[in-house]
C-alpha cells in the first residue's frame, strides 16, 4: 500500500484556517525546506509541527489546500516524484463551544 498525503483544512475562528499537509516525509521531502516553500511560494507563515497523533506535519497560516494540491498535480519543484493519486483532502470543522 502507497503512503498517503493528507492536506487538512482546518477551521480556526469564523473565516480564519490554517492547511495542514501529513505524510510527505514519506517520500522523501525535507519538511522544513518544503515548509519554507511554501511559505514563499504564498507569502504566508508555515511551520513544522507535531500533531496529536505525534508526527511531523507542515502547517500553513490559510486556506490553501487547493493550491497545494495543484502543486504536487504538476509534480513540480520539491513535490516531484509524489504521484497525485495518493493525495486526498480533508476538511475540519471547528465544532460550537471550541
Amino acid at each position: 500500500m502507497a503512503s498517503q498525503i493528507s492536506i487538512r483544512r482546518i477551521e480556526r475562528n469564523r473565516r480564519k484556517f490554517v492547511t495542514a499537509v501529513h505524510g510527505l516525509e514519506e517520500f522523501e521531502i525535507d519538511l522544513k525546506k518544503a515548509a519554507k516553500f511554501l511559505a514563499q511560494k504564498f507569502a504566508t507563515g508555515a511551520s513544522v509541527t507535531k500533531n496529536p497523533q505525534g508526527q511531523d506535519e507542515i502547517v500553513v497560516q490559510g486556506d490553501v489546500s487547493n493550491e497545494i494540491l495543484e502543486l504536487i498535480e504538476n509534480n513540480t519543484g520539491l513535490f516531484k516524484g509524489v504521484p497525485a493519486a495518493n493525495v486526498e483532502i480533508v476538511e475540519e470543522k471547528k465544532k460550537k463551544g471550541e
